[in-house]
C-alpha cells in the first residue's frame, strides 16, 4: 500500500486528492526539502546501493523521488541548474563514495598478496581426492551465491546459516588436503575493480554472470559512469562559489531589492495603520463628546421636567385645598 501511494505521489503529485483550486498551492516544487536533489540530477546513491554491501542508508531528510519535479528540473538550462548547486553536491558525494570503494579494493588486494606470499607447497592429490575436492568446491560456490542473494534481499539470519555451511565445507576441503590447499584457494581469488567483490578464478560462467548482473555491481557501475559524465559536464565547484538561488527557488541577487521593497511596503502599511488608528481615535473622541453632550441635555431636560412636575403638583394640591375650604364654608 505504501509503495503504491509513493508511486502515485511521484507520478501525480501528493496534492492529487486536493480540490482543483488548491492543487497549485499544494503542488511540490523541486527545491522543496521533501524532494531528493540527487534524483533530480539523474542518480540517487541511496536508491542505487540500497540493500547491498555498500548501502549508504536512507535519505537524511526523508526526501522522495518526484518525477514531475525531475521533469521541471530538466527543463532548466545548464547554467540555471548550476545556480542551485545540486549537481555540485552530487558530484562531490560520488567522488567520496568512489574514493572509499577504491580504498577497500586496494586493501583487499593487499590481503590477497600477503596470503599468496605465505603459500605452502601443494600436495599432489589422487584422482579420487581431486574429484571430491572439485565437487565440494562446486557445492561451496552454489552456497556462496545463495548467501549473497539472501544478503541482498535483507535476509541476514538465513544468509548467516548458509555462511556457516560454507565454513564447514571449506574446513572439510582443508582436512582432505591436510591444509595444503587452503592458501592456494585464496591465491585464486581476485578483486572486482568496480564493486570490490571477491571473485574466484574457478567460478563458473553462471556465477560470473550473476555477479555482473547483481545489484551491487550494477550500482557501482552506474555511479562510476555518472561521476565520469559529471566531471566532464559539470566540473568541480568553483572556489568561493555560493548558490545564486535561495532555498525557495528565487535568485539571491534579487532578494535584497525585494527585501527593501518589502520593508518599504511594510513601513508604508504601518504609517497608514497609525494614521487610521489616530483617525479612529479622534472619531471615537468626537463621538464620545457628542454622546456626553447629548446625555447632559437629556439630564437637563429630565431635571426641568421633574421640577415642572413638582411645581404642578404643589399648585394642584393648593387648588384642591382651596376648593375644600370653599365647600366647608358654604355648609
Amino acid at each position: 500500500m505504501d509503495a503504491a501511494r509513493a508511486l502515485l505521489d511521484s507520478l501525480m503529485g501528493a496534492e492529487r486528492n486536493a480540490a482543483l483550486e488548491d492543487r497549485e498551492k499544494l503542488r511540490r516544487k523541486f527545491w522543496d526539502r521533501t524532494v531528493c536533489k540527487h534524483y533530480l540530477c539523474g542518480l540517487c546513491p541511496y536508491e542505487l546501493l540500497a540493500q547491498t554491501r555498500s548501502d549508504v542508508g536512507e535519505h537524511k531528510t526523508a526526501a522522495e523521488h518526484d518525477l514531475r519535479c525531475k521533469q521541471e528540473w530538466e527543463s532548466l538550462t545548464a547554467e540555471e541548474r548550476k545556480e542551485y548547486g545540486y549537481e555540485y553536491d552530487l558530484l562531490e558525494w560520488m567522488e567520496q563514495l568512489v574514493r572509499q570503494c577504491d580504498e577497500r579494493i586496494a586493501m583487499s588486494k593487499r590481503r590477497l598478496e600477503e596470503k599468496e606470499e605465505e603459500k605452502p607447497i601443494e600436495k599432489k592429490l589422487s584422482e579420487e581426492e581431486a574429484e571430491k575436492v572439485l565437487q565440494l568446491r562446486a557445492q561451496m560456490d552454489q552456497l556462496i551465491a545463495k548467501a549473497e542473494n539472501l544478503g541482498e534481499e535483507g535476509k541476514v539470519e538465513e544468509s548467516m546459516q548458509i555462511t556457516a555451511q560454507i565454513s564447514g565445507l571449506k574446513k572439510q576441503i582443508e582436512n582432505m588436503t591436510q591444509l595444503q590447499l587452503g592458501p592456494s584457494t585464496d591465491r585464486a581469488l581476485v578483486v572486482c575493480e568496480i564493486s570490490g567483490n571477491l571473485l574466484s578464478s574457478t567460478d563458473t560462467e553462471d556465477r560470473k554472470a550473476r555477479h555482473y548482473a547483481g545489484r551491487h555491481y550494477q550500482g557501482w557501475t552506474k555511479v562510476r559512469e555518472k561521476l565520469k559524465e559529471m566531471r566532464e559536464t559539470v566540473g568541480p565547484r568553483p572556489t568561493g562559489w555560493k548558490p545564486m538561488r535561495s532555498k525557495d527557488g528565487r535568485r539571491r541577487e534579487r532578494d535584497n531589492d525585494r527585501d527593501r521593497d518589502r520593508d518599504k511596503d511594510r513601513d508604508r502599511r504601518e504609517r497608514d495603520a497609525t494614521k487610521d488608528r489616530d483617525r479612529d481615535r479622534d472619531r471615537d473622541r468626537d463621538r464620545d463628546r457628542r454622546r456626553d453632550r447629548s446625555r447632559e441635555k437629556d439630564r437637563d431636560r429630565d431635571s426641568r421636567r421633574r421640577r415642572r412636575d413638582r411645581s404642578d403638583s404643589r399648585e394642584n394640591r393648593r387648588r384642591r385645598r382651596s376648593r375644600s375650604r370653599d365647600r366647608r364654608r358654604r355648609r
